[in-house]
């Protein structure tokens, strides 16, 4: 599974709040939705996060390692 906890952290190290995300770097409430589910992304979105953030993919996300066959 993707997890998104490094983002959320990295955010809060850097005092953005769920407003932030909204109204100053004009996510949708349906993306903060699915960021806070850790459901599905493509990697247009992540590349959008590591523009706007100034990050690598791997400072935001991370992989769990879960007991499901694939």
């Amino acid at each position: 599974m993707i997890s998104f906890e490094p983002f959320w952290k990295m955010l809060k190290e850097q005092g953005i709040s769920l407003y932030n995300l909204e109204y100053d770097y004009e996510f949708n409430p349906a993306e903060i939705s699915r960021l806070k589910n850790s459901h599905n992304f493509t990697l247009k979105f992540i590349k959008r996060l590591c523009i706007l953030f100034h990050c690598q993919p791997g400072d935001i996300i991370n992989f769990v390692e879960l007991d499901e066959k694939v």
